[in-house]
């Protein structure tokens, strides 16, 4: 497609653009829209119709500019000791060797734990965030009509978690790292829409994070002359990180609907018309990174799957220093990651594994 048809439309409709510099200028381009056409919201709407990546001008950036604070600046510092105490707990004392599926020990733990304390989740709720994940993910792969639509879904339930949790933190005056501007927050938006974009940074801020960790793993135990590098110069790792975000994007494509008429590449495209960012694509672009289907510790960090703009990931920092945590673990731990079993999910939204089975070797 990037060589044939870098801006293609098919037969049932719906653009698809893959070439990088052209998935990176729509990911700026005021005329499109982040929200699906349809006019007024009706009522009843999921949960998931408020959440901030679906916001746009000034609603976008109050909500954003609420919620980011602990993730830029001097706020990482704090989120740092909360990142190394998960990954010590799950891969310091743990025994660990011999054939492993990483999934089910500690990458997808891994996340889950550090979002849930930076949230004030209690740890005997930790399952019900992996209960509603699955279904979600599922939700935002299917479409728009049961992402938006009236009928309840998982999200619904876990932001009426999220709305009773803030408010018991409320009442209590206990602020946990992610929410130190809550009653902010629950002054300008209400509680119910508060409740709702928490559950968006509770499933957002660690299921992509899960996937990461867990691509960063697989790539490395079919590379052993890279995961030598890395144990050579643990300097390195930040650019590996950098590099399985590249090459196997957590988020494989971004949605857009054009405000009017508007073209990409030469290319009419209609008001209202469903085009689909494949940010996979974009970043194995070859005219972007030469040699793109090779993970290179060397190449680079610069890449799209964080996004682009005013909607860019506002979990990046987070998401980077996870990664970088549990390989600089890993790297401390094993001399040599071989793969022996894998399975990808099934989901062409989120690229990630269900399961890993690595020999590791101490």
């Amino acid at each position: 497609m990037r060589r044939q048809a870098p801006v293609w439309q098919a037969p049932w409709g719906d653009v698809y653009v893959t070439g990088y510099d052209l998935v990176s200028s729509s990911l700026v381009n005021r005329k499109l829209s982040h929200l699906p056409p349809g006019g007024e919201v009706a009522e009843p709407h999921s949960a998931m119709r408020d959440w901030l990546m679906y916001q746009e001008g000034a609603a976008h950036s109050a909500l954003r500019q609420a919620l980011q604070q602990p993730f830029v600046g001097k706020g990482t510092a704090v989120l740092r000791p909360v990142v190394a105490e998960a990954v010590e707990e799950l891969l310091g004392d743990a025994e660990l060797s011999g054939n492993v599926d990483v999934v089910t020990a500690f990458t997808r733990a891994v996340p889950e734990r550090i979002i849930c304390r930076l949230l004030g989740v209690p740890g005997e709720d930790m399952p019900m965030i992996r209960a509603w994940s699955g279904p979600i993910r599922s939700i935002l792969d299917a479409g728009f009509d049961d992402a938006f639509g009236g009928r309840p879904n998982p999200a619904d339930e876990m932001s009426d978690y999220f709305v009773e949790h803030l408010r018991h933190l409320l009442a209590a005056g206990r602020m946990p790292p992610l929410l130190t501007g809550l009653p902010g927050l629950v002054d300008a938006l209400g509680l119910t829409a508060a409740g709702r974009n928490i559950a968006f940074l509770a499933f957002a801020g660690h299921e992509t994070t899960v996937h990461l960790i867990g691509n960063l793993l697989f790539h490395l135990a079919h590379q052993p002359a890279q995961w030598s590098a890395l144990r050579a110069d643990r300097g390195l790792a930040a650019n590996a990180v950098a590099e399985t975000l590249r090459l196997e994007s957590p988020v494989q494509k971004i949605c857009r609907w054009p405000l009017e008429p508007t073209a990409i590449a030469g290319h009419e495209i209609a008001k209202d018309q469903l085009v689909v960012l494949l940010i996979g694509a974009a970043n194995r672009d070859p005219a972007q990174f030469p040699d793109a289907s090779r993970f290179d510790l060397g190449r680079a960090r610069q890449n799209l799957a964080f996004g682009r703009g005013a909607h860019v990931c506002i979990g990046r920092a987070l998401a980077e220093m996870e990664g970088v945590a549990v390989l600089e673990a890993a790297l401390g731990r094993w001399k040599t990651i071989e793969p022996v079993a894998w399975q990808w999910m099934d989901n062409s939204s989120i690229r990630g594994l269900d399961a890993l089975t690595l020999r590791l070797t101490a």
